[in-house]
C-alpha cells in the first residue's frame, strides 16, 4: 500500500532544511532566487546559476560531499559553454480534461500459479481525479486524508473493506499519488470474487457517505500528525536522494519545491483550518469523493489462455510486418542486427570522459562510532550514542532457539500476526489508536544471521525495532511491556483475516524481485541452513505456508502462536540495543531495564545450529510467467576468511565486465551479476532471461572466461570493482543503526576496517589466485534454480533438473 507520509515522500523535506543541508548539502538555486541557507558558501554556484538560468529550463541541485568546483567546471567545459537556453514553455504538461461523468473498465491479466485459485484472483479498484500537483496545501491535505482513510484498524475502508475478510486485503494501488499533474486517490482490493465487485463498490460509496456525516476521530487526526512530526525528525542513509527524487515531480511542473518542504507551516495551516471549521476535511471529502466525476473503476480477471492468446497476436503482428518487408529492407534489418552485435562487443573506449574517483578519495576509514555494553538485570544491552535528532531507537533480539521446527517456520506469520492483535486490556484498535500516537510502531521480523566466523553455525530469532521522540520513551516501554508480557491472540476471525491478506500477499513481488528468490532457493541447495532460510522466507515459503493453512486449522494455528510468544519473550532469550543521544542514554537505559525486569525469568538457551553441506542439485520451479529468473550458487569461504575480501572484488568485476555484457546485452536479459555473500556462498543472478539455458552455461564457464580473456582484468578494472565494493561498504548509516553489525552479527569496528583495508591492497595477482582457488575446478557443493514457465530444453541438459510446479 502507498504511504502518503512513507521514508520515500518529499513532504519531510522540512527536515532537509533543518537538519541535513547545513552538515551535509551544498544547497540548490530554483527560480532565480538562492535559499537563503547559512552554510551555501560556494560562490561559484550562484555564479553558474546566475550565468545560465532561464527560468523555462533552469534547474541546479548539489546533494553529497562533492568536489562541487570541479563538477560544475566539468559541466560548463562539456556541456553548458556550448548552448543557449531554449524556452520550453510549450511542452508543459496541461491539466487532464475533467470528465462528466465516471467510467468502467474491465481487463485481463495472466493467472498467476503462486496466487488464490483462480476463481477469487480478481482485483477492483476506484480511482478519482484529485489537484493539481503544485496545489502545495490542497495535495498535502489530500495526503492527510489519504492516511486517515485507509492506514490501520481505525480508518474508515480498513473497518469496512478489510475486516469483513472477502478479499485478499489492499492491492498495490490502494493509496494517494502526489508525483502526477493531477494527482489522484485509489483504493482497490485484491485476491476476491467477481460477484463482490458491486458489494466493494457498495461499500465505497457507503464509506464516503459515512465519513462526510461522522467525520474522523480526533485522537485519530492527532495520530497522523504525530507520525508526520516523528518522520519530519527520522533520519534514514538514503533521505536526501529519495527526497531529491520525490521533489522532482513538483520541479518538472514549475511547483514551489520549498513551500512543499515546509511541513510546519503546513500542519499549522491545516490545525487552523479545523479549528475554524470543525468539518474542513469532511468538506474535503464531499468535495474529492462525492462531488467527483472523474472517477474510474478498474476491474481485472486473469485468463488460462492469458499466455497462449499474447503468443498469437504477437505472431500476427509480426508476420503482417515481415509480409511487408522488401529484400532490401531484410537486409538492412539484418546488417543492422550485426553491426549491434559488433557494437556491443567492441571494447569501450571512451570511459575517460566520464567523471570517476580516485583510488586516494577513498583510503580514509569511515568514522567511527562509540558503543558501550551493559548488563541490565543480567541482559545483554548495547548503547551507541549519536545524534539522533531527539529520537530513541529501540532493538530487542529474541533468540529462537528454544522453538521447535514447526515452530520456527511459523515465525514469519507470527510477525506479521503479533502487531495487529491487540493485548489483553486493549483490542487491537484501542492498541493501534495509543501506538500510533506516541511511537513509530512495533515491527518484527524474522531474525537469521549465519556466523561471519564460522560458516558451520547460523542463529535464528526475532527482531523487534521501534522509535520514539525522546519525550515518549517512558511511553515506548510501557507499550513495548503491554505488548510482550500481555499480547492476545483469541479471535479467531480476525486470525483468518490476517492469515488470508498473508498468503495474498507472500506471491506479490516474485516476478519484480524473482532474482532474488531464484538466488535464495540456489543457495538452499548448498547448505541446509541456507535452506531453511529460504523456506523461512523464500519461494519456498508461499508454497509451505499455503499448505499448512489449508491443512491446519485456524484454532490449532492460534495455539501455536501463542507458544512461540511465550517461548520468546523471556529474559534469557533477550539482548537489546539502545540508540539516542548521549545525554538521553542513561534515562533510556533506565526505563529499559524495567522493561526487562517485566519479562519473565528463564535460563538462556544455549544451543549451536549446525550447517551441513548438501550435493549438486538442480531445480526448475515451473511458474506461470512469461520470462526466466536463474541463478547459481556454490560454497566457498565466509566473511571472516582473507580470501572473501579478494571474492567480493572478483563478484563485482564478472558482474561488469562479463555477465553485464553477455548475459545481458548478448543474450537479452533484463539484467545479470555475481555475489558472495557473508555466509561464504557464491551466487549468479539474471533477471528477466529469456535464454535460460544459454546462461546457466556462462554461469559454468567463467573459469574460462577470465582465463580467455585475462586483458580484461587489469588495474583499470580491479580499481572499478574495488570502488564497487567500497560503495557498500562506506554506504551512510542512519544514527538509529549505527552499531548495527555489532549487535546482530558481533562484528567489530576493528574487523570492519580490517576487510576494508584487505579490499584497497587487494591485488591482481591475489584475484587470480581466487579465481584458480574457487573456479578452475567443479564445486564439490552446488545448486542451480531456474524460475520460470515450462522449459524443454532443460530435459536434454546433461545435468538431472528436478521439475517443482510452484504453487500447484
Amino acid at each position: 500500500m502507498k504511504g502518503a507520509f512513507s521514508e520515500n515522500s518529499s513532504i519531510f523535506g522540512e527536515s532537509l532544511l533543518n537538519n541535513i543541508l547545513p552538515s551535509h548539502t551544498y544547497g540548490y538555486v530554483s527560480g532565480g532566487n538562492p535559499l537563503n541557507i547559512p552554510s551555501l558558501t560556494h560562490q561559484n554556484l550562484i555564479d553558474f546559476h546566475s550565468k545560465y538560468y532561464h527560468p523555462s529550463n533552469a534547474r541546479i541541485f548539489a546533494y553529497g560531499n562533492l568536489n562541487l568546483e570541479k563538477t560544475l567546471d566539468y559541466i560548463d567545459g562539456e556541456y553548458f559553454s556550448t548552448y543557449y537556453p531554449i524556452d520550453n514553455s510549450y511542452s508543459r504538461i496541461p491539466n487532464e480534461s475533467r470528465w462528466l461523468e465516471e467510467r468502467k473498465v474491465h481487463v485481463v491479466s495472466r493467472f498467476d500459479s503462486m496466487g488464490s485459485p483462480i476463481e477469487k484472483q480478481n482485483q477492483i479498484a476506484i480511482a478519482l481525479l484529485m489537484a493539481d500537483i503544485t496545489d502545495i496545501n490542497e495535495t498535502f491535505t489530500l495526503a492527510i486524508l489519504s492516511e486517515l482513510l485507509i492506514k490501520g484498524p481505525n480508518s474508515p475502508f480498513y473497518k469496512n473493506l478489510i475486516e469483513p475478510n472477502f478479499s485478499g486485503g489492499y492491492n498495490s494501488t490502494t493509496g494517494y499519488e502526489s508525483q502526477v499533474k493531477d494527482t489522484f486517490f485509489a483504493v482497490g482490493l485484491q485476491d476476491l470474487k467477481v460477484d463482490e465487485f458491486s458489494r466493494f463498490e457498495e461499500i465505497f460509496d457507503k464509506t464516503i457517505k459515512e465519513v462526510i456525516a461522522n467525520g474522523f476521530e480526533s485522537d485519530h487526526i492527532e495520530s497522523v500528525l504525530h507520525n508526520i512530526e516523528l518522520s519530519l525528525k527520522h533520519q534514514s542513509p538514503s533521505f536526501g536522494m529519495r527526497l531529491l527524487f520525490n521533489c522532482t515531480s513538483l520541479w518538472n511542473h514549475d511547483g514551489d519545491v520549498v513551500s512543499s518542504l515546509e511541513v510546519s507551516k503546513l500542519i499549522q495551516r491545516l490545525r487552523k483550518n479545523l479549528h475554524e471549521n470543525p468539518k474542513y476535511l469532511q468538506g474535503k471529502v464531499e468535495q474529492y469523493f462525492s462531488n467527483n466525476q472523474h472517477r474510474l473503476t478498474l476491474t481485472m480477471s486473469p485468463d488460462e489462455n492469458y499466455e497462449n492468446n499474447m503468443k498469437v497476436a504477437e505472431k500476427k503482428i509480426l508476420d503482417s510486418k515481415v509480409k511487408d518487408l522488401t529484400p532490401k529492407l531484410k537486409e538492412e534489418i539484418f546488417n543492422n542486427g550485426v553491426n549491434l552485435e559488433k557494437s556491443q562487443k567492441a571494447p569501450v573506449d571512451n570511459i575517460h570522459l566520464l567523471p570517476c574517483l580516485a583510488l586516494e578519495d577513498v583510503q580514509k576509514n569511515p568514522d567511527r562510532y562509540t558503543s558501550k555494553k551493559e548488563f541490565l538485570s543480567n541482559i545483554e544491552t548495547f548503547q551507541f550514542p549519536a545524534q539522533t535528532n531527539e529520537i530513541s531507537y529501540l532493538k530487542c533480539l529474541f533468540n529462537g532457539n528454544s522453538l521447535t521446527k514447526e515452530e520456527i517456520l511459523l515465525i514469519p506469520l507470527f510477525c506479521d500476526v503479533i502487531t495487529e492483535m491487540g493485548t489483553k486490556s486493549h483490542d487491537y484498535k484501542d492498541f493501534d489508536k495509543i501506538v500510533t500516537s506516541k511511537i513509530s510502531g512495533f515491527s518484527f521480523k524474522l531474525h537469521f544471521a549465519e556466523n561471519l566466523k564460522d560458516a558451520k553455525t547460523y542463529n535464528l530469532g526475532v527482531l523487534m525495532t521501534t522509535h520514539c521522540l525522546d519525550k515518549n520513551v517512558d511511553d515506548l516501554v510501557e507499550l513495548a511491556e503491554e505488548l510482550l508480557n500481555n499480547f492476545s491472540i483469541t479471535d479467531v476471525e480476525r486470525v483468518k483475516m490476517l492469515i488470508e491478506n498473508y498468503l495474498s500477499n507472500l506471491s506479490v513481488g516474485v516476478t519484480q524481485s524473482g532474482h532474488l528468490y531464484a538466488m535464495q532457493s540456489a543457495g538452499g541447495l548448498v547448505t541446509d541452513s541456507a535452506a531453511l532460510k529460504s523456506k523461512l522466507s523464500g519461494i519456498e515459503h508461499i508454497d509451505f505456508m499455503r499448505n499448512f493453512t489449508q491443512s491446519t486449522p485456524t484454532e490449532k494455528i492460534i495455539k501455536q502462536l501463542v507458544t512461540i510468544g511465550k517461548k520468546l519473550f523471556q529474559q534469557g532469550n533477550l539482548k537489546a540495543a539502545l540508540n539516542s543521544g548521549e545525554d538521553q542514554l542513561d534515562q533510556f537505559s533506565k526505563s529499559f531495564e524495567k522493561l526487562v525486569n517485566s519479562l519473565p525469568k528463564s535460563q538462556a538457551t544455549l544451543k549451536t545450529n549446525a550447517v551441513n553441506l548438501l550435493s549438486p542439485k538442480c531445480q526448475h520451479h515451473v511458474m506461470n510467467i512469461p520470462v526466466n529468473y536463474c541463478a547459481k550458487a556454490f560454497m566457498t569461504v565466509p566473511y571472516s576468511h582473507p580470501d572473501h575480501p579478494k571474492l567480493k572484488i572478483l563478484a563485482k568485476f564478472l558482474s561488469a565486465k562479463y555477465f553485464l555484457p553477455v548475459v545481458r546485452e548478448q543474450n537479452g536479459a533484463y539484467g545479470a551479476g555475481s555475489n558472495v555473500g557473508s555466509d561464504g556462498i557464491f551466487r549468479f543472478f539474471s533477471y528477466r532471461d529469456p535464454h535460460s539455458v544459454k546462461t546457466f552455461e556462462a554461469f559454468d564457464k567463467t573459469y574460462e572466461w577470465v582465463k580467455g580473456n585475462s586483458k580484461e582484468l587489469n588495474d583499470q578494472s580491479l580499481f572499478e570493482a574495488k570502488l564497487g565494493v567500497l560503495q557498500q561498504l562506506d554506504a551512510p548509516i542512519a544514527p538509529g543503526s549505527i552499531g548495527g553489525d555489532l549487535f546482530l552479527h558481533g562484528l567489530t569496528q576493528d574487523e570492519t576496517q580490517n576487510y576494508r583495508k584487505l579490499i584497497l591492497e587487494t591485488s591482481l595477482e591475489e584475484v587470480h589466485e581466487v579465481v584458480e582457488k574457487y573456479f578452475k575446478e567443479k564445486p564439490v557443493n552446488y545448486g542451480k534454480c531456474l524460475l520460470g514457465p515450462e522449459n524443454e530444453l532443460l530435459k536434454n541438459d546433461s545435468e538431472k533438473w528436478e521439475e517443482v510446479k510452484t504453487g500447484v
